[in-house]
């Protein structure tokens, strides 16, 4: 890291142009950009354009966060942008790591990083060793492109539901307390997407199913919550609904106060129209992009509705089932866009494969580029708004955090890398570390040297424009003989 971007350039200049003649070539490795995103960046691209033009025709423009998000997404995992600089300490290999751009919107590669990273540290480091269950909170359509709008009166939102849930553990889930004592504990993730990549904002909130309680020393002791019923839930989305509804009245949002649309604002036009599941484009603004199917299916057990509210709390792991509730942390963490789901179609358009298939037997819906930006740039969060919040014990400053926190464990990386990955030392960077994060997902030790094993070091972190001249001396570098057989003269 003690390098200038001048002095590694030159570096990789003299060691690929004129290497030593006593020791072999060192190979290289290019860490590109997932082959599958290299179709929907295409697409993106073009529809990014698309939506710039029109916006430009109508003298209108998107907010910079918007654009920013837009931008930066293009431009994640290129080579150009940026790379950190591995090297083998015996000089066999060398690996170019491009930068990502750590976008919250939708970037699927950065998205699903952030989801193994944090739901590893849930497990490892935050939630205790009780049973934890899933409330899942979704609120009426017409409230949906409201609480997308303001993410402060989202939070005031997400916090009554967080207090309605506490207040039900503390009178009715645990037995022998007396309402008011028990600390509970949650992790309330706001995801701002649907099946379809409709703006479809709702609340996946993961509950110890239970209270701590103090001793006689007042150190916390774990009750466990009764089993949930169906009157429960029922119970719960009633109150849930009033006091939502009773919030929104006092900030100036009753159920018959007319919305105030700002003429300018694009992205406004952009989150109603994905909301309401249609095209915001000039040519097709009346026609629908989903289509949803006449025949209502019943909802699931331990789920109820009111008014447009729906609660679901069916999940529930013990305090043994680590992994599930490991996989239930991605689940909640999970990214807008999955790769999986997507085909890209030679119109530059995109084919959306559903979960399941609707009532209607659709499996699939199709969007132009046009439409995927603008549902893409709906489903952007404003600046400096929490999407994932720490209630209860579980919250940072709680008296008891510390205390309920789970032990420290140690992640082992593969016997031919001569080191091993430990928990970070306190006070060091929240993020994990990408090699420790490739083993833990993928099982793949990533800093390992493919000739021999040894861990690769940084070298440097290069940027624009000392990356494009790396990348030519590579290029020039990799160019073969001529075909035909030099020894003969051919």
């Amino acid at each position: 890291m003690g390098f200038g971007l001048a002095r590694p350039v030159q570096f990789a200049r003299l060691m690929l142009v004129a290497p030593r003649p006593d020791r072999q070539e060192p190979s290289w490795t290019l860490e590109e950009r997932c082959p599958n995103d290299v179709g929907l960046r295409r697409v993106v691209r073009a529809g990014y354009a698309a939506l710039r033009a029109r916006l430009d025709a109508d003298g209108r423009t998107l907010p910079p966060f918007v654009h920013r998000e837009m931008e930066q997404y293009l431009a994640c995992g290129d080579l150009g942008a940026g790379f950190a600089w591995l090297a083998c300490p015996h000089g066999h290999h060398h690996r170019l790591v491009p930068t990502t751009c750590k976008g919250r919107g939708f970037c699927p590669t950065c998205g699903g990083r952030r989801m193994a990273e944090r739901a590893g540290r849930w497990i490892d480091e935050l939630l205790p060793r009780v049973a934890v269950r899933q409330v899942v909170f979704t609120v009426p359509w017409p409230r949906r492109w409201l609480l997308a709008r303001d993410a402060g009166l989202l939070r005031e939102v997400v916090e009554t539901m967080r207090s309605e849930v506490t207040r039900w553990l503390r009178r009715h889930g645990v037995r022998g307390l007396d309402g008011r004592e028990g600390e509970p504990g949650s992790v309330s993730v706001i995801q701002r997407f649907g099946s379809t990549l409709n703006l479809n904002v709702h609340v996946h909130m993961l509950v110890l199913d239970g209270l701590f309680v103090a001793d006689a020393r007042c150190a916390p002791v774990w009750r466990r919550a009764r089993r949930w019923r169906q009157a429960d839930v029922d119970g719960l989305v009633v109150r849930v609904a009033a006091e939502v509804e009773r919030l929104l009245a006092r900030r100036g949002h009753g159920p018959n106060e007319p919305l105030e649309l700002d003429p300018d604002d694009a992205l406004a036009d952009l989150q109603e129209a994905a909301v309401a599941g249609r095209s915001a484009s000039s040519n097709r603004r009346a026609q629908r992009v989903q289509r949803v199917g006449g025949r209502e299916r019943p909802l699931p057990p331990l789920c109820a509705s009111c008014d447009g509210y729906t609660v679901h709390a069916g999940v529930v792991f013990g305090a043994r089932a680590r992994a599930g509730i490991g996989r239930l942390a991605q689940y909640v963490l999970r990214p807008a866009l999955v790769t999986s789901r997507l085909e890209v179609l030679g119109d530059d358009s995109v084919r959306l494969a559903l979960k399941r298939a609707w009532s209607d037997g659709t499996t699939s819906r199709t969007f132009t580029a046009l439409e995927l930006v603008e549902r893409l740039a709906a489903l952007v969060p404003p600046p400096a708004a929490n999407q994932v919040v720490y209630g209860g014990v579980l919250a940072p400053r709680h008296r008891w955090h510390r205390l309920v926190r789970p032990s420290p464990r140690r992640v082992a990386v593969p016997r031919v890398a001569t080191v091993r990955l430990t928990r970070r030392p306190r006070g060091t960077s929240r993020h994990v570390g990408w090699a420790e994060l490739l083993w833990r997902t993928f099982g793949v030790f990533g800093a390992a040297c493919p000739t021999c094993g040894a861990v690769m070091r940084l070298r440097a972190v290069a940027w624009p424009p000392a990356t494009l001249d790396v990348l030519a001396s590579l290029r020039r570098s990799a160019r073969g003989p001529p075909p035909g057989n030099a020894a003969s003269g051919a």
